[in-house]
């Protein structure tokens, strides 16, 4: 790549109570050997002192502050309203950059292929770097979320070559065309935490475009470092599967009545399950169901957009959202998934028939 080629890359670090995260994140950036590259701070009102020790330790950051936590979707998409770049990073306040030439990593995949909207980096555990934590994202089979490629696997190259193409990126660590986000009206803003790199995703293949993967962009992750911890809390739980269905009312096509009926039947199970054992989840679970009746009109206007410009058919979507990978499925309750996932490929076996 010759320096009068160089794109310009704005790196965006979202950050609310980061400060134990911040320092470490930001000293892996500056690193960075690229020489068109601005380093943004987004603050969603952070109480915690973060913005004043990035001020005192790195001069050359810009910050952009919210008033208040507009979450990660509105939280990028307002500090994206006034960034000139070609091309944007996205960082969780809880990484670090461990390979310096990670942006001209990401930025040759685009030279590659003009078909590609998103690159999405090799993550892996802060704790433990031979570990992965997500190479981009895929569906649950079949409408029961989506999970990090590779979570938890032992990191031996498994998805450095050949033809692996995640559905999605992870909104962790990836780099974005700035053109292509703005193309699909950038993420959506009703979606304040979870699922809004997977839907923004979604978009960007209904018209037609790729979401490619830098193994040698290598960043590591403290899961759960900006959330709260790695359990699954109620809040959690909430607003994933309340964006999710959000997601799929906008972005499915003529599998949208095999989605609906596939992911109510999943909250039924699972919410029958937390009624007994944990009736906070259930309620989250219902909260989502809630939030999406009441926000139905909104959601279907979207569809509406969304729908009438799409390029790509259902049933290309559906292979790249459902690839033929393992996934990470936690050591309890290995019963219940077994038959949940018994369950939904019989699912998939009557939709192919009918």
């Amino acid at each position: 790549m010759t320096v009068d080629k160089f794109p310009r890359v704005a790196v965006m670090v979202l950050n609310h109570n980061g400060k134990e995260w911040i320092h470490r994140c930001l000293s892996s950036v500056i690193r960075t050997e690229y020489p068109e590259m601005q380093v943004y701070l987004i603050d969603n009102a952070s109480t915690d002192g973060s913005v004043d020790c990035v001020e005192q330790s790195f001069p050359d950051v810009k910050i952009i502050r919210h008033q208040r936590n507009f979450g990660v979707a509105e939280g990028y998409g307002r500090a994206l309203n006034g960034i000139e770049a070609d091309y944007v990073a996205l960082l969780n306040n809880d990484t670090e950059v461990l390979d310096p030439y990670w942006i001209r990593q990401l930025v040759e995949h685009f030279a590659g292929d003009p078909r590609i909207a998103a690159v999405a980096c090799k993550i892996v555990s802060m704790e433990d770097r031979s570990r992965l934590v997500s190479v981009g994202g895929m569906g649950i089979r079949f409408w029961r979320g989506f999970a990090d490629i590779g979570f938890e696997q032992r990191d031996i190259g498994q998805y450095d070559y050949g033809n692996f193409e995640p559905f999605a990126f992870c909104g962790g660590a990836a780099l974005v065309k700035l053109a292509s986000l703005s193309k699909v009206n950038g993420f959506d803003n009703k979606l304040f935490m979870y699922v809004e790199d997977v839907d923004v995703s979604w978009r960007m293949r209904l018209l037609g475009w790729r979401v490619g993967y830098a193994h040698e962009a290598l960043v590591a992750h403290h899961v759960g470092g900006s959330t709260g911890g790695k359990l699954l809390t109620p809040m959690k739980l909430y607003y994933s599967h309340r964006n999710l269905l959000r997601a799929i009312l906008k972005n499915c096509g003529s599998s949208l009545g095999w989605a609906l009926s596939n992911y109510l039947l999943y909250c039924l199970i699972i919410g029958f399950g937390y009624s007994i054992l944990q009736p906070f989840m259930a309620f989250a679970l219902l909260k989502a169901v809630w939030w999406n009746i009441l926000n139905f009109k909104d959601s279907w206007a979207e569809r509406v957009k969304v729908q009438s410009s799409r390029r790509t058919p259902e049933s290309e979507i559906l292979e790249k959202m459902y690839p033929k990978l393992e996934r990470y499925e936690p050591p309890e309750h290995v019963t219940g998934r077994r038959i949940l996932n018994i369950l939904f490929q019989h699912s998939q076996a009557i939709h192919r028939r009918a």
